[in-house]
């Protein structure tokens, strides 16, 4: 797929760009001369700003192996261009002197190990080369037609350079991924002798866990950095001395920054899942490119007779009628990547943060209050897991900055306000959950089978017993628990199953019997005494109707979607959070039939067309997937966004009115209606008679 924006990135278009392959890099020498390529040896070329593509084929340039790798391309002028390429453990860097037709090999790395090439850039017949490890750092004084390896960098950093460039005539700056485990948060070096030699320009922050992707300096001084925090946050270093130093600076969005593109002060940054966002001030302030769409749903509940979801981000969506067949933004529950969410009795809210972060709501998730404020920002945490044993006791469990630092809180007047109640020493990295039966007894089940339990309202905690347990599970994780009743509870883990029948004072190993699954048991829902669903990571879902005796699995969505969250509704359907921000759930056993069955993709005609100031417009779908129904105008531009979700197979009308649109009013005239799911297209035509 391509994309073109012309309106600065408000909107973006889908262009044709011949070829069925993944398309995996691309580079624009000017508004219309442009390349991308494919990873099996393509490379496409418009000189009409993407309207139209032709096909060339760089593979030839090394015909014995099957190029399976792409990761560069990159043009220094109309006709001199570079693309790094190959397969593992075999990596070309190719050159092109006639604009992209036909391309020769300039250099290898030929390796037993998987090395790479990530970037270059170019000073006049100066060029540098950059990748994955200290020693295939190479150097060019000839136009890149041949090269010279740099001095190897001796510094203990393992991870990878992925931005190159050349600041002035003299000085080259390089910037790599950091690294946890040696505390070297930013790799930054710099060359004045053409990249023969390079000197360290690094320091810490106040994290050591950031990994930059992609930078861009608008001039030999000023440059910005992007990547991720280590927690798919985005993350920004700035620089205003030529790389000599740095700041950075955690944004309020919970995706990894990919790549970055500028122009003067306005910049342009692809995140994961498909984000965008942009800047007009050089970093100073940002906004989204587009309509607000949810980041991986993380939890979600049916409380009060209405559906709540949450994304990582802290976006809460609603199901207003309690059903979970349609969701809508509601609110953001404020900064701070959001974890697990409950609701009690009488409908109060909580949403656990990271750094120890608490907000409440009372009216079912239109507004939200911190009632613990967040500690130590900028520290690596996780959040364990929060409930509550009636309306006034609950706990909340959370990693804080190492990752053996448990902390788990406790409130006793309903969540208005929270105190430290145990600091305990754990394994590692945090996982699990944590339930409370009552006010009294609660347990909090870990990584390594690691396992605390208070029968005292928190005042003394002691390990669980765990009985039955294969050798093989000694070292697993817990993942997730589900409380069935006032002394029951289901808790699974890596690849295992285990109950309790007393308030969590003991845990006994189940034999689930199923085969041919993995090991990714990550969330759990339970409904009445018996009903109860476990969520794969792997997009696998097992049910059980006999508290965990015999399962059921279904493995329809396998390798489609990660699972983050699962609930059960009131009527005793399932729902299933997603990595992409999707929410699966079951058809109702009852009516069934309301959607209809269809055997293929339809978009019928509008009716009535014409139309003012409404129509109905109805479509079929076979297969379940996300689908997309946009109104564009007859020039290109995108004038309404009438459906982009996930749905299952069946007959679907909706209705498109002229206040349903991106404008405040709509002229007479001929609209088209896209509908896109999967690889079907279709659009009709609809006018507008005022």
């Amino acid at each position: 797929m391509i994309y073109k924006t012309t309106d600065g990135t408000k909107t973006w278009l889908e262009q044709n760009s011949g070829v069925t392959a993944d398309l995996v890099k691309v580079f624009f020498l000017d508004a219309n001369t442009g390349w991308t390529a494919t990873l099996i040896g393509t490379v496409l070329k418009t000189t009409d700003g993407g309207e139209s593509w032709n096909s060339y084929n760089y593979g030839a340039a090394s015909p014995n192996i099957i190029f399976s790798i792409c990761d560069l391309v990159k043009f220094i002028d109309q006709n001199t261009g570079f693309i790094i390429a190959g397969k593992l453990k075999q990596i070309y860097l190719l050159k092109t002197a006639d604009g992209g037709t036909s391309w020769s090999v300039k250099d290898s790395l030929i390796s037993t190990t998987a090395r790479r090439w990530y970037a270059i850039d170019f000073n006049g017949s100066n060029g540098v080369l950059v990748g994955d490890k200290k020693d295939v750092q190479k150097y060019s004084t000839d136009g890149g037609e041949t090269w010279k390896f740099s001095t190897t960098i001796n510094d203990n950093f393992f991870g990878m350079l992925k931005y190159v460039k050349w600041l002035n005539s003299s000085d080259v700056i390089a910037i790599g991924e950091g690294n946890e485990f040696n505390g070297l948060i930013l790799p930054a070096y710099k060359s004045n002798d053409g990249g023969s030699n390079w000197v360290k320009k690094s320091q810490s922050f106040t994290t050591v866990y950031d990994r930059v992707k992609d930078a861009y300096f608008k001039n030999d001084l000023e440059g910005i950095g992007v990547g991720s925090d280590g927690f798919s946050k985005a993350f920004l270093i700035k620089t205003t001395d030529g790389g000599e130093t740095w700041t950075n600076e955690v944004l309020d969005y919970a995706f990894g920054l990919q790549t970055i593109v500028g122009i003067d002060n306005r910049l342009l940054i692809l995140g994961t899942s498909s984000q965008v966002i942009y800047s007009d001030d050089f970093g100073i302030t940002w906004k989204s490119s587009s309509k607000k769409t949810p980041s991986s749903i993380v939890n979600f509940s049916f409380a009060g007779g209405k559906g709540i979801a949450v994304t990582r981000n802290g976006d809460v969506f609603l199901s207003i009628d309690g059903t979970g067949r349609s969701w809508n933004y509601l609110s953001s529950a404020g900064k701070n990547n959001s974890g697990a969410m409950i609701f009690t009795a009488n409908n109060n809210g909580f949403i656990l943060k990271e750094n120890s972060h608490i907000v409440k709501t009372t009216d079912l998730g239109t507004t939200w209050q911190t009632v613990l404020p967040p500690v130590k920002p900028g520290s690596r945490n996780l959040v364990g897991g929060i409930d509550f044993g009636d309306d006034n006791t609950g706990y909340a469990w959370c990693s804080l900055n190492d990752y053996g630092e448990y902390h788990v809180y406790k409130t006793t007047d309903g969540g208005d306000n929270w105190t430290e109640s145990k600091l305990f020493a754990g394994p590692g990295y945090i996982s699990g959950n944590l339930i409370s039966f009552d006010e009294n007894n609660a347990v909090i089940l870990g990584p390594d089978l690691w396992t605390e339990r208070t029968i005292d309202g928190g005042a003394t905690w002691n390990p669980a017993t765990l009985s039955d347990f294969p050798i093989e599970f000694s070292k697993r994780d817990f993942e997730d628990l589900a409380k069935i009743d006032e002394n029951r509870a289901m808790a699974i883990g890596e690849g295992f199953i285990c109950t309790t029948t007393d308030k969590g004072a003991s845990w006994a190993y189940l034999n689930h019997g199923i085969n041919d699954i993995d090991s990714g048991f990550y969330k759990i829902a339970f409904s009445g005494d018996s009903l109860g669903y476990i969520a794969l990571y792997s997009g696998v879902i097992l049910k059980t109707t006999d508290f965990g005796k015999s399962w059921l699995k279904n493995d329809t969505f396998f390798d489609q979607f990660y699972f983050f969250a699962s609930a059960i509704n009131p009527a005793g359907q399932a729902f299933f959070g997603t990595s992409a921000g999707y929410i699966l759930g079951e058809e109702p056993v009852v009516g069934i039939n309301d959607r209809g069955i269809t055997s293929d993709f339809t978009m019928h005609q509008n009716y009535p067309n014409p139309f003012n100031p409404s129509t109905i417009i109805r479509y079929e779908i076979k297969n379940a997937g996300n689908v997309q129904l946009k109104v564009f105008d007859v020039l290109g531009r995108e004038v309404s966004e009438l459906v982009n979700e996930f749905q299952t197979a069946g007959k679907y009308n909706v209705e498109f009115t002229m206040d349903k649109t991106l404008h405040k009013a709509l002229s007479s005239g001929v609209y088209i209606v896209q509908l896109r799911s999967g690889n079907f297209v279709q659009i009709k035509k609809a006018a507008l008679i005022k």
